[in-house]
Order: C-alpha cells, then structure tokens, then sequence
C-alpha cells in the first residue's frame, strides 16, 4: 500500500494532468525536478494552487516560502504539514 506521500504525490499528478493535456510529458517529469523548469508556466502553477485547495481542503498562505512550489516532493510535503 503506498505510503500517504505517494498517495498525496500521486493527487497531485492528477491535477497536473487536468491542467496540461499532455499526461505522457507530466509521467516523465521527476516528483523532485523543478516544476518550473519543467515548464510549468506561472499561470498554470497558480491554477495548480487553486486547484490544491479545492482537493485537499486548505488555504495556502500568503506568506507560503517559494521553495515549497518548487516541485511536486515540496508540494505534497506541504500538504501533509498543513494536516491534510
């Protein structure tokens, strides 16, 4: 059984999947690599954000450090330490 992690890793995914229509560009970008440098756009990075809070019920503060939107690692990681 996946760890709650991965299963958090994995919610994320599918919400990049639903913003990028190309699901086959997203399974080979690293959970670690940077999202941007991946090349999600800011837009899309903001609508992941909203997106975030709609699934996993949070609001995401506006003081949030950059790094933690670096990558899908450092998004879930978040998402776990809100309690989610």
């Amino acid at each position: 059984m996946p760890d709650q992690a991965e299963e958090v890793r994995q919610r994320i995914r599918k919400l990049l999947v639903g913003l990028f229509t190309d699901a086959q560009f997203l399974s080979a970008v690293p959970d670690s690599a940077s999202l941007r440098q991946a090349g999600v756009s800011s837009n899309a990075l903001v609508s992941l954000l909203v997106a975030m809070e709609d699934d996993f019920g949070f609001e995401w503060d506006d003081d949030v450090r950059p790094e933690v939107l670096r990558s899908i690692d450092s998004l879930a990681g978040h998402v776990l330490a809100v309690g989610s």
